[in-house]
């Protein structure tokens, strides 16, 4: 499932024309028709009264197509025209005259006031005022209106993207519509998914519109959505005649004292995403406390400073990471110089696929170690604080630009970048990036990252590609916080996601 800019997508409308001969009548309607066959389930059409909200442009054109299918499946219909009629497209003008002809009042409007009484007694209003083609910001009456839109207790449907959204950013900088369900049409867009607009957007339900799959690989961009298929398809499957020896040895090296926690949530991650070995190295101190608490996961220590890593540890680290088929490094280490300087002379002779996460990003970052220059392949797991330190923007410009930030990280330093937030992108060194669609707000909580890194480890080691496996960890990772979250939405912890991942790794298996 691609996800586009507005010009990649109007980019494919124009090669799914030319090079496959489907005219723009036949895109338009099978747009509008969607809007009603998608929402059927949810939405009782028969007996409702729709107000349908048309701008002069496509997106209106496919409001009113959508008319004609919400009167045939019972409801009482009329259209708002907003605009210049003399503006509208030949195929637009087409379907307006459709919806007429079956008795379909289509009501010219040109002030909000006009608007307000039809929106008002509407139980279903269909937003078909604007769509990707929106240059700057909505004002004036179209503003109005919007704001009328949201003050009505009607449901609303967006088509193709909520009115006044930035279709490419999910931004807004005036009034835009706050949707109950959008309808994508041809790709989701980068708006769907991108906060805010995936509030403003509801839920979003996708529609191909008829375009052909073999349109959309040939011209659009590096940057999907993953899913349910997605990683069922990508998981080992095991044979009876398996064994933990097939399944995965992994090394997860973190903790410190008074920071015990995060090394065995890491580790606790690693052992519910299916791991056959789960070692634990940490310094002596941390080790004692935490020898025993998880039966199955191995704790270790190196010798050396007691309560943390320190320089001299780090070639016996290295190479007991070389005997394991994936490691992890950087939950709970702590930022002391002597820390740093493990995780410099570590990542520097460590070979094995590794996850890289929390205080070894700092010490990247602090250090300005270069991933291109050591010889293991990384995934490297920031939250948007961590990037920033890495990159040297503000989280702010980040946020701004989410997906092309990671994306220019990941080619600029050949590394596998799993930038987390809503949503969480996984970045490549080949500038592809998989964009996550599980996940909720009960996720912001202690220790949910340290998880993740648990579970990615778990997936490298076996013996899943490195793209994969960090780009299914995140998915299930966040299918088992939507899982817990159906009966606990805030307040479940690391440990309950971590123990649910076997179960969401279940459910992606049985689709």
């Amino acid at each position: 499932m691609i996800v586009t800019t507005a010009e990649e997508s109007r980019s494919l409308d124009r090669s799914v024309m030319e090079k496959y001969g489907l005219p723009e009548d036949v895109l338009m309607e099978n747009a509008g028709a969607s809007v009603v066959r998608l929402t059927e389930g949810a939405i009782r059409w028969a007996g409702a009264s729709v107000t349908i909200l048309c701008g002069t442009g496509n997106n209106g054109g496919d409001g009113m197509v959508t008319a004609r299918y919400a009167a045939e499946a019972g409801a009482g219909v009329l259209i708002l025209l907003m605009g210049n009629p003399a503006h509208m497209g030949q195929s637009a003008q087409h379907f307006r005259k459709a919806a007429e002809a079956m008795g379909i009042p289509v009501i010219p409007v040109s002030r909000a006031d006009e608007a307000i009484p039809y929106l008002e007694k509407a139980s279903i209003i269909v937003d078909a005022l604007v769509g990707t083609g929106m240059k700057g910001t909505l004002g004036g009456e179209k503003a109005k209106i919007i704001s009328a839109v949201n003050t009505c207790e009607a449901i609303t449907i967006s088509v193709d993207i909520p009115s006044g959204m930035s279709a490419d950013t999910g931004r807004a900088e005036g009034p835009v519509i706050m949707a109950d369900y959008t309808i994508a049409l041809g790709t989701w867009k980068r708006g769907h998914v991108l906060y805010p607009g995936s509030e403003y957007s509801g839920k979003v339900l996708y529609s191909s519109i008829g375009i052909p799959d073999a349109a959309r690989s040939g011209v659009l961009s590096s940057v999907s959505m993953t899913e349910t298929e997605d990683v069922a398809a990508w998981l080992p499957i095991r044979s009876r005649i398996s064994h933990k020896g097939e399944n995965g040895s992994l090394g997860i090296f973190a903790g410190s004292s008074g920071m015990e926690g995060a090394g065995l949530l890491a580790a606790q991650g690693a052992l519910y995403g299916g791991a056959g070995k789960v070692t634990l190295v940490t310094p002596e101190e941390p080790a004692r406390e935490l020898a025993g608490l998880i039966p199955e996961i191995m704790v270790t220590s190196l010798a050396g400073h007691t309560k943390m890593f320190c320089s001299s540890m780090a070639e016996t680290a290295a190479e007991q990471a070389d005997g394991f088929d994936a490691a992890a490094v950087g939950c709970g280490l702590g930022r002391s110089p002597e820390t740093q300087k493990f995780v410099e002379i570590f990542l520097r002779l460590t070979e094995t696929p590794l996850v890289v996460d929390a205080d070894a990003l700092y010490a990247v970052a602090a250090l300005k170690l270069e991933p291109r220059d050591c010889p293991g392949h990384w995934i490297m797991t920031p939250h948007v604080g961590e990037f920033s330190r890495l990159c040297g923007c503000t989280g702010e410009e980040i946020e701004k630009n989410r997906i092309e930030s990671a994306r220019d990280y990941a080619q600029k330093h050949q590394v596998i970048l799993v930038l987390k937030g809503a949503p969480t992108v996984t970045a490549l060194p080949d500038g592809q990036a998989w964009l996550n669609s599980t996940g909720n707000p009960g996720m912001a909580a202690g220790g949910m990252g340290d998880t993740l890194t648990g579970i990615t480890a778990a997936l490298a080691g076996q013996g899943m590609k490195l793209p994969q496996a960090a780009a299914a960890a995140v998915y299930l990772h966040g299918l088992a916080a939507d899982l817990l979250a159906e009966k606990t939405p805030v307040g479940f912890t690391a440990s309950q996601v971590a123990e649910m991942i076997p179960r969401a790794r279940y459910e992606v298996s049985r689709e």
